[in-house]
């Protein structure tokens, strides 16, 4: 009997020993070495060895506590299956020194046995430690259903829950947890105890936002707040109930608790997200535009970061919350994605200088070779490549750097001119979808598509080169470039003009792209006309301004502005007071029409006429004719 107690005084010091090389490791935060494998290794090795002698009652403790040290280890290694697979043996082993029956290896029916057959104070506190490491596995799980009837067996409760519902149950355990100090522990009962508490409470207000129930997930965020947790899942935590205070119509109260995340941590990038997307809804665009200053600084920073030398903890908060939560509750865009973002906010909210930079850096971070990447999912919509070339001429133009916009231009026409068709003929989806059925068919589709594409980023290449052109006073080059436009956009040959769509989703953005066809033609055309007047060319001026009228649908107030102004000068004063009637009725196309940020007017376009004289030329010009009509009578 005393060389058995000696072995097994052998193996608990070998336990302790193995606990304090991992304790040091963890201190040290230096891993010189693979210490966690080779503690892992170690542990399995010892939990064999005391495996190899028959259960005893006696020695239970030592046994189950290098289970829970091991079971620690193998978790933190991804390990789910070795983890189940040990604690059935653990739970078995229970059973056999307590020489209870084994009913089967179903772990939630072992769990029911074992919880029943080992009552007693002595062994409450090693059992409670496996019903951690169960909830754990569970939990990374999603199993919610079988951590509840788990935790409701657990004896004495501070008072009656309702039933089915887990938060409550959680909120009422009592968990054995003492620690005994001649046996050591990797990761303690209490700490994994408080950790497993406050994720449960996250993974279920999780669950309650995806629902949409975004009262309930408030109260339990707003709960999960009070629980002692990591600052960094803290910050999570405010930043989860701004959400829930989004969703509720609350923007004050979220911005508040988006504060709180930053002022817990300040690199918790989802809140500086949150926030920017609050102030725009507010309409708040200072603010907005300088929390995604913050957030792309912080995340540039985050990718510049070398990997932490920290070790890893054995069980984290993204182990329990599962790659699917964590990447909902952490969810930010990419640092490409928020540039993006900055530099279009910047325009369009007339900061031109800052939004030229912001998209000169995002078309030097897209370049080969850059640690930056394109973002292929996530949910957020990004634009295609050409079209953010698009938007950075259309940016720097507005600042007045009009030689960049012309050199930003020549790389998409570059690069898309070669696939621009002879002619492209396009029809209605619905004779598309009549004539389908065949896989073909949708491939051939989505190649028309495509080629509409290359025919507007080259149009739109052209234009805004046009408009560059215009901005430095060459009315020739400019004159030419926008030729050069209308000869790559009338290519496209659109069979049965206008067609009615029963189901806009069906045909995609098919309908849109058309639409900025018809947008980039009547501007396009607007542009030449005014290189026209310019050279004092008012026949071709009109002609050009009269076609770009007829090109938009819905028709475009400035155009209709111009067509009045070169009537006046052609002193066709009736035709042109009859026009003017018109365009006041009518509304500018760009309110109609959702067009791309590079087919946006500005104050300072060339092509953008000042109607205040003509307006007052032509309320004279009509009011002078009704009074000679009246003399006349």
């Amino acid at each position: 009997m005393s060389v058995t107690r000696s072995l097994f005084d052998r193996w608990a010091e070998e336990n302790n020993n193995i606990i304090r090389k991992w304790k040091e490791y963890e201190k040290c935060r230096q891993p010189l070495q693979d210490t966690r494998k080779q503690c892992h290794a170690e542990l399995l090795d010892l939990q064999q060895k005391i495996q190899g002698l028959p259960a005893a009652a006696g020695q239970l403790k030592l046994d189950l506590t290098v289970s829970y040290n091991t079971l620690l280890f193998s978790l933190s290694y991804s390990k789910p299956d070795e983890g189940k697979r040990l604690l059935t043996d653990s739970l078995i082993r229970v059973l056999e020194a307590v020489g209870a029956e084994v009913p089967s290896t179903d772990l939630a029916t072992l769990w029911q046995v074992v919880l029943k057959a080992v009552g007693g104070a002595e062994h409450q506190p090693s059992i409670h430690q496996l019903l951690l490491v169960q909830w754990v596995i569970w939990l990374s799980e999603s199993q919610f259903e079988e951590i509840l009837p788990l935790l409701q067996q657990i004896k004495p409760k501070k008072k009656i829950t309702p039933p089915g519902d887990l938060l409550a149950e959680i909120r009422n355990l009592t968990f054995a947890i003492q620690e005994d100090a001649s046996l050591l522990v990797a990761m303690a009962a209490k700490d994994l105890k408080d950790l497993l508490h406050i994720c449960t409470f996250i993974s279920k207000g999780v669950e309650q936002l995806k629902k949409e129930n975004y009262t309930d997930a408030l109260l339990v965020f707003q709960e999960a707040a009070t629980l002692s947790s990591p600052r960094a899942l803290l910050a999570h935590i405010y930043t989860l109930t701004g959400l829930s205070f989004s969703k509720l119509g609350r923007p004050q109260s979220a911005l508040h608790c988006n504060r709180k995340a930053l002022e817990v941590d300040f690199s918790c990038q989802r809140a500086l997200y949150q926030s920017s997307l609050v102030y725009r809804q507010l309409g708040n665009s200072q603010a907005e535009i300088e929390a995604l200053h913050l957030l792309h600084s912080a995340a540039l920073l985050h990718t510049e970061k070398e990997p932490s030398s920290t070790p890893a903890p054995l069980v984290s908060p993204d182990m329990l919350l599962g790659k699917e939560r964590m990447a909902f509750i952490s969810q930010t865009p990419s640092t490409v994605f928020i540039l993006h973002t900055l530099a279009q906010r910047c325009v369009l909210n007339h900061r031109n200088s800052e939004g030229a930079e912001c998209y000169l850096d995002l078309l030097a971070s897209l370049q080969p070779g850059s640690r930056q990447h394109i973002p292929t999912s996530g949910g957020l919509p990004f634009p295609r490549i050409p079209e953010i070339y698009l938007e950075a001429a259309f940016a720097v133009l507005k600042a007045r750097r009009s030689w960049d916009a012309v050199a930003i231009c020549d790389e998409v026409i570059a690069k898309t001119l070669d696939l621009v068709p002879e002619r492209l003929q396009l029809h209605p989806p619905a004779a598309q979808q009549q004539s389908a059925g065949h896989i073909e068919l949708s491939l051939e589709s989505e190649t028309i598509e495509e080629k509409l594409d290359y025919v507007l980023w080259s149009g739109a290449a052209y234009f805004l080169q046009g408009h560059a052109y215009l901005q430095l006073k060459d009315t020739k080059e400019a004159l030419s470039t926008f030729t050069r436009a209308i000869n790559q956009l009338v290519k496209v040959c659109i069979k049965q003009k206008h067609w009615t769509v029963n189901n806009p989703a069906e045909t995609g953005d098919f309908q849109t792209k058309v639409m900025t066809l018809d947008a980039l033609k009547e501007r396009t055309l607007a542009g030449r006309g005014v290189c026209f007047l310019e050279r004092g060319q008012l026949k071709e001026a009109l002609r050009d301004f009269q076609l770009s009228c007829q090109a938009s649908p819905a028709g475009c107030r400035n155009a209709e502005m111009w067509l009045v102004e070169i009537l006046w000068r052609l002193d066709r004063k009736d035709e042109a007071a009859a026009v003017w009637k018109q365009a006041q009725k009518s509304t500018d196309s760009s309110t109609a029409v959702d067009v791309p940020l590079y087919l946006q007017t500005w104050r300072e376009d060339a092509t953008h006429l000042d109607c205040s004289s003509l307006n007052q030329k032509m309320e004279e010009f009509i009011h002078s004719c009704g009074v000679k009509t009246d003399k006349t009578r």
